[in-house]
Formats: structure tokens, sequence, C-alpha cells
């Protein structure tokens, strides 16, 4: 069974058979996030680029509209950007304390110069979420938005 995000320019898909767990159809390039690993190909003719091994709970994503970076998000507290020009991994964020990505997935504005992260954290009466807004030209935190749940971009 697959799930299809909506949001965001690229055709975004969950395999909840898990054979492939998030997969990211851009243009140029064909990217599977698997939980483990980051696997991307070109899209024309289905050579593996590069395959980038080591993550853990790495479960959705986004391009950059430019197709020049990749957003990966953790099940955790962190997300990370690879370049789609060397198929490198150039940044680890971590995110707010005290803040997580649980079972949600983030997304680049439609200009690419925005990156918008939910982000949950316990308190003593239930999860209180939030909005992180970071800028894309170092990945740093802009602002962050207590958003009520209906508008948490979730994939369960």
């Amino acid at each position: 069974m697959n799930k299809t995000i909506s949001d965001g320019k690229w055709i975004r898909t969950f395999d909840l058979d898990l054979h492939w767990n998030f997969t990211i159809h851009t243009d140029k390039f064909v990217v599977h996030i698997t939980g483990g690993s980051v696997v991307i190909s070109d899209k024309k003719t289905g050579t593996l680029l590069n395959q980038i091994k080591r993550y853990n709970y790495l479960y959705t994503g986004d391009v950059k509209p430019d197709e020049t970076e990749l957003f990966a998000l953790e099940n955790g507290k962190h997300f990370y950007i690879i370049s789609l020009e060397d198929f490198t991994q150039k940044l680890r964020v971590t995110l707010p304390r005290f803040y997580e990505a649980i079972d949600v997935y983030g997304s680049f504005s439609s200009d690419g110069e925005m990156l918008y992260v939910p982000v949950q954290r316990w308190r003593k009466d239930g999860y209180e979420y939030c909005l992180c807004e970071y800028e894309t030209k170092t990945y740093s935190l802009v602002s962050m938005e207590k958003i009520p749940y209906s508008q948490v971009t979730h994939w369960i």
C-alpha cells in the first residue's frame, strides 16, 4: 500500500509495505530513503549514483526545487542535508532542544529558500507541536511557532 504526499514540488511516496520506505521522484533523480540509507539514482537511466549508509531511523525527506540538495529527516532529533551535485552529506542539523520529529515530514518552500520541519515535545498534559523554519543557505533556525496537531504533516 502506498501513500503519496501532495505537498511540495516533487512526487513523494511512502511504501507502507516497506519495500522502500520513502521515495522522491524529481526531474533528474529517484531517491529512496530506507531507514538506514539514502539511495540516489539517475531518473532517466536508472544508474545508481550513490548509496549513503549508516543512518538510523531516516524515513522522510524532500529535494530542493533546483535539485541541488536533499533534506532527509530522521525519526528523532536530526536532519541531514545531502548534496545532489557530488552526492555527499553536507550537514547534520540538530533539532531544537527537547524537541524531536516523530512520524512527520518536512518540506522546502517553493523557491527553495526555506525548509519547514514539524517537531514535537512531550509536556505534562500531552504533546506540544511546533513548526521550525530554517533558511537554506546555512540551515540556521529562523523561527519556531506552535501549531495545532491538525497542521502537523505526519505520515501515519
